[in-house]
């Protein structure tokens, strides 16, 4: 049996700006290594970033310090995987997604929120981290999240919401055919890095308005946003689950 790691999260708005590396949404990236900003392969524009995750060896076993830059194109409505872009960074090394290409600027534009004015508010979120938990790995089809009550227009409950939530590490709620999943989730050369979903299911009051990130980002009707890191901490992958 394979032991699995992960902290549960939520998010907050922090009036100081964060400048170490620590695990954070917003702001600006604070880079271990040389600055590597991705650009939309659409446009050619910088990409927003999202986030940074700094990887803790009691969840991440031998990362050695590795941070996680997570960035997306702000124009793409609903978000999908090649609208996003990852750089992996050590202080001797920096791993990114291959097939998008990078300027060297230190700083850009982030992820923000909407106003009462419906202007963009350039914000930046501390994690408050739940303290670590086990679990042991089981197949897709464990946590596999029926929606047999699926509604458009009020939401659903989760099956198996002892598998959603915010969180880094652990396994990851699984809203997919349960049948030949995906590699990246049923692989030991693959762990979780990031999921954001909601806690128990998705209700839309108001509708298309998630209450899991309080940042712009559209996901898609009941999106969950799940991204992998391979075990040897040398490339990321993305996807948005959508039932």
């Amino acid at each position: 049996m394979t032991t699995l790691f992960r902290r549960t999260f939520t998010i907050a708005e922090t009036q100081t700006p964060i400048t170490e590396p620590i695990t954070k949404f917003g702001g600006q990236p604070v880079w271990i290594n040389e600055p590597t900003w991705p650009l939309a392969f659409e446009t050619g524009e910088k990409m927003l970033f999202m986030g940074q995750i700094a990887l803790e060896d009691s969840i991440f076993p031998n990362s050695n310090g590795v941070m996680v830059y997570v960035f997306i194109w702000g124009d793409a409505e609903p978000l999908y995987a090649e609208a996003m872009a990852v750089v992996i960074q050590t202080p001797e090394m920096i791993y990114k997604t291959e097939e998008v290409e990078y300027i060297s600027d230190a700083t850009g534009l982030s992820i923000y929120e909407f106003d009462e004015n419906s202007k963009e508010n350039y914000k930046e979120y501390e994690i408050l981290l739940s303290p670590i938990k086990s679990e042991i790995a089981t197949p897709p089809s464990a946590h596999y999240n029926r929606y047999d009550e699926l509604d458009i227009e009020l939401g659903y409950n989760f099956s198996r919401p002892e598998f959603a939530g915010n969180k880094i590490g652990g396994q990851p709620l699984y809203i997919n055919q349960p049948t030949n999943p995906r590699e990246e989730f049923d692989s030991k050369e693959w762990l979780l890095l990031l999921q954001l979903a909601p806690q128990q299911g998705y209700y839309l009051l108001p509708r298309f308005q998630p209450n899991f990130y309080p940042f712009s980002m559209e996901l898609g009707e009941f999106g969950i946003l799940t991204i992998f890191i391979a075990n040897d901490y040398t490339q990321a992958k993305l996807f948005i689950q959508l039932p």
